[in-house]
């Protein structure tokens, strides 16, 4: 099938892995005029690590990313409240990893001269058979497939979907790197208001920071823009010292306006289907951003394995069926986190606040490969 693909984030990244490795003619449509990631660092857990080892990432993961070990999450002034496990139960670990790093070991499966770069797309229109995607400068491209891996703010949503509008989290995120100079403790500070959180990346050259505080009003112009060191520093004044090393050895850092989205009634039409940010915005809380567009990516190439375009609008009714629930789930339980470690923030009429971390080994646990190749094998022995 000629498949095209709308955004070179992580999910859009591991949808053409996965589809080119079954032989489908995939293209992907990259707004950006270079392969790149923006952003810092990211937490991936036991659910996504099993599936870019089922893509043969297993190798390169290990040389590029750090196993993520010895987590706790600590009161302001370091006491510890809880030991945090990253391993799932069949021993597959969790990993830190820099974005860049991911987003290039995932291309590296890819034929780049597949990635047309500098390339916006500006509109979509399904018909029965095909999808033409439209781009800014004029030109289109038609595919029997179109999946939207564009973000927050996505084209092929607003094309095909009546969405919810993007909800601004009252919450913002000052995110960077520093040097790791020295064995430095890892995992989340909390104090009820707010939190902060740091972890190795880059083979553990580097350590990655998330600093996140409420904030009233409007969110910034901009949903990531500089912060500056003072501002920074203000927001954790009295701190334990592991944190406080850390903002002193900040150069630069972005303050990150956090959004979130109510699920949507339907992710699929006939010839399209959204994945990643574009369909459910994760808060940073729950480490599972990256990871559900990874279980997104990998269900739709197990869906669509040996697939014709006649048999597109029913295998993508499936993902819809296996995905809605999942990422819904998902995004309940990490917004019950926030909610833990913001005491004034995201409680909405009629909920009680979480008084203590809950288990999440069923997201660790969650093999959205197999789920897919058994729901797949259901509808063929149903004959639907």
């Amino acid at each position: 099938m000629r498949i095209g693909i709308v955004g070179l984030g992580l999910g859009g990244a591991t949808a053409a892995a996965a589809m080119s490795q079954d032989g489908h003619d995939v293209t992907v449509f990259e707004q950006a005029p270079a392969i790149e990631e923006v952003g810092a660092g990211l937490a991936l857990g036991p659910n996504a690590v099993r599936l870019l080892r089922g893509l043969g990432l297993g190798s390169r993961m290990a040389e590029r990313g750090c196993v993520r070990s010895g987590e706790g999450l600590m009161n302001r002034v370091g006491t510890l409240l809880q030991s945090v496990t990253s391993e799932g139960g069949d021993g597959t670990p969790g990993y830190y990893f820099h974005r860049a790093e991911l987003l290039t070991t995932i291309c590296e499966l890819l034929d780049l001269e597949r990635v047309r770069l500098g390339q916006r797309c500006t509109s979509a229109e399904e018909s029965d058979d095909g999808v033409r995607v439209r781009f800014d400068d004029g030109s289109y491209e038609d595919v029997d497939l179109l999946l939207g891996a564009d973000g927050l703010r996505s084209v092929v949503l607003s094309s095909f979907f009546p969405a919810t509008p993007l909800e601004y989290a009252n919450l913002v995120a000052y995110r960077g790197l520093v040097p790791n100079t020295v064995a430095h403790r890892h995992g989340v500070w909390a104090d009820g208001e707010k939190y902060f959180v740091v972890y190795p990346v880059s083979g553990g050259r580097l350590l990655n920071f998330v600093g996140v505080v409420p904030t009233a009003g409007r969110p910034d112009e901009s949903w990531s823009s500089e912060a500056t060191i003072a501002d920074l520093r203000a927001e954790f004044i009295g701190w334990d010292a592991p944190v406080l090393s850390v903002i002193d050895r900040v150069s630069r850092s972005f303050r990150w306006s956090l959004y979130t989205r109510a699920p949507l009634e339907h992710v699929t039409g006939r010839r399209v289907a959204l994945l990643g940010d574009a369909v459910h915005p994760l808060l940073v809380h729950g480490g599972q951003g990256a990871g559900q567009a990874i279980e997104d990516a990998v269900a739709l190439g197990v869906l669509l394995r040996s697939a014709s375009p006649n048999d597109v609008p029913e295998r993508l009714a499936l993902y819809e069926r296996l995905r809605l629930p999942r990422v819904t789930a998902v995004q309940q339980a990490v917004r019950r986190t926030a909610q833990l470690l913001h005491r004034d923030v995201l409680l909405v009429e009629g909920e009680e606040r979480p008084r203590s971390p809950e288990d999440t080994a069923w997201i660790a646990d969650y093999d959205v490969g197999r789920e897919a190749q058994d729901l797949l094998h259901r509808a063929a022995s149903s004959g639907r």
